[in-house]
Parts: structure tokens; sequence; C-alpha cells
């Protein structure tokens, strides 16, 4: 996975040359392209004519900090300049977490363009700082700035209340530095994402959607990251553009049942 001339690294995964529709897969926060590869990989195995980014948002995984600022639409505008750098079309787009934000932000902008759009358990809504990425913050920042180990930090997590598998998921942006382990993330720069994810309303999107999109909302049962009033205003907006799902499962739901998350979108992807 290299970085591309605008900062952003994307890895393509595809079943071979016979692929003619790009699914550009963002994830969310503190999280990097390849937490969705084992949907990407099921997807491209079922469906030859389709090829799947992992896409590296801004200050994560192997991208630089990109271009446009530390912002929603900002990372949305960064996306987009990638898309266009590197010649992908951007038929179809799938963003869990903070990467569905980005995603309908970019939807924003696409007006007028044929797209498929895919929100995985994430809020179009404003509301105050709040949530697990949130307390993140304040974990990382409780912990030392190195490691002897990778399961120093994870004990260090757990400590703060978070499951082993989630300590083990966050302790994967840890780098080697000498003898010990440091954090690749700028906690600074997620601290600035978030306050703006918290802060930014993509609500027009969906309540008045573009006669060439199609936008769907997959609602995760056990998550609270979409609100009950949030999930009903969501209803009301639901129609031949809007589509909501929900599925059974956790905030993680794509790694808890990547099978569910690839069927849906398997019944639904363009043809």
């Amino acid at each position: 996975m290299n970085a591309d001339a605008r900062g952003l690294a994307a890895k393509r995964l595809a079943g071979g040359s016979a692929s003619t529709l790009d699914l550009v897969m963002l994830h969310g926060i503190y999280g990097r392209g390849r937490n969705w590869q084992a949907v990407a990989r099921a997807i491209v195995a079922a469906r030859a004519d389709v090829g799947c980014w992992l896409v590296d948002l801004p200050h994560h995984g192997d991208s630089g900090p990109g271009r446009h600022g530390d912002t929603v639409h900002g990372l949305a505008q960064d996306v987009l300049d990638w898309a266009a750098a590197n010649h992908v079309s951007l038929r179809v787009v799938l963003g869990h977490s903070y990467g569905g934000k980005v995603a309908l932000a970019m939807a924003e902008r696409l007006r007028g363009v044929p797209l498929q759009v895919w929100v995985i358990d994430s809020t179009p809504d404003v509301k105050a700082p709040s949530g697990s990425a949130w307390q993140m913050l304040e974990a990382v920042r409780a912990l030392p700035e190195r490691f002897a180990s990778r399961e120093e930090a994870q004990a260090g997590l757990q400590a703060h209340g978070y499951d082993l598998p989630v300590a083990q998921w966050m302790t994967t942006n840890l780098v080697r530095d000498g003898e010990g382990f440091r954090w690749h993330l700028d906690f600074a720069a997620m601290e600035r994402l978030l306050h703006d994810f918290f802060a930014t309303s993509v609500w027009p999107v969906l309540e008045s959607p573009d006669p060439q999109h199609d936008i769907h909302i997959v609602k995760a049962t056990e998550s609270n990251a979409i609100a009950p009033d949030t999930l009903e205003h969501i209803k009301r907006a639901a129609g031949s553009h809007v589509h909501l799902h929900e599925l059974e499962g956790g905030h993680w739901i794509h790694a808890e049942r990547p099978d569910a998350i690839t069927a849906l979108l398997l019944e639904y992807l363009p043809r």
C-alpha cells in the first residue's frame, strides 16, 4: 500500500482484470483501510466485476495528513482528490463510523453524479463529543508515550475498561521505536477530527437526496452510535433514495459479522 502524490494510501483488491465497478471503502477513526479487508475479499470473490479500494484516511495508516484540513469535509475532498488522481470511478462509496460521515460529505459534492453510498453505523447528526472513540483519547493520554511491548499497551487500555479485542486492534497503531513501541497516530489530529465529526451535520444529503443517489444506512442494533431519535429521523427520511437496514451486532459489525455485511452489499451493489 503506497501513498499517492496527494498523500493518501490505498490498496486495491480484485478478482481479476474483469473488474469494472470500483467500491471505495473508508474506515473509522483510529482505523485503516485493511480493517475492511475480510469483507472486500468476500465481495471480490463473489463478484468478478467489482474491485475494492481500501483507503487510509488522512492521519491514518500509511496516509499523510491530507491537504484540506482536519475536518469531515476536508477528508471528503482529500478522498475526491485521490480518486481523481488515480482515475478511480466513484460509483460506490462505503464508510464506517467516521468514514460514514465522510462518505455522506462526498455525496454532497457529487450531486448530479450516479452514486451509491453505504453508511455503516454512523450518525449524520450533531451531538456533544462522547462515545468510545472520544474516551479512547483520554485513555491513551493517560498512558506512557512508549511501551516495552504491545502487550503492555494492551494491558493499559484494558485497565481503562476496553475489552481485549478492542485493545489489540488499537495497538495495531503502535510502531517500533528502538527497543520499544510508540503510537503512530497523531492524537492532537485525532481530537481535531473528532471535534469536527460531532459538530458536523450531513442531514441535507438524506433529507433532500439527489435523484441519482442511492443511500444505504446500516444501523447496528447493539450500538449507540445512532441515537433513538436520530434513527426515527432516518426512518422519516427513508424512501426511494434512502434505505435503512438494521443488523444485529455492535459498532464493529463488519468485524463481528462480516458475512452479514457482505450479503447485504452483494444484494444491492449495482450491476
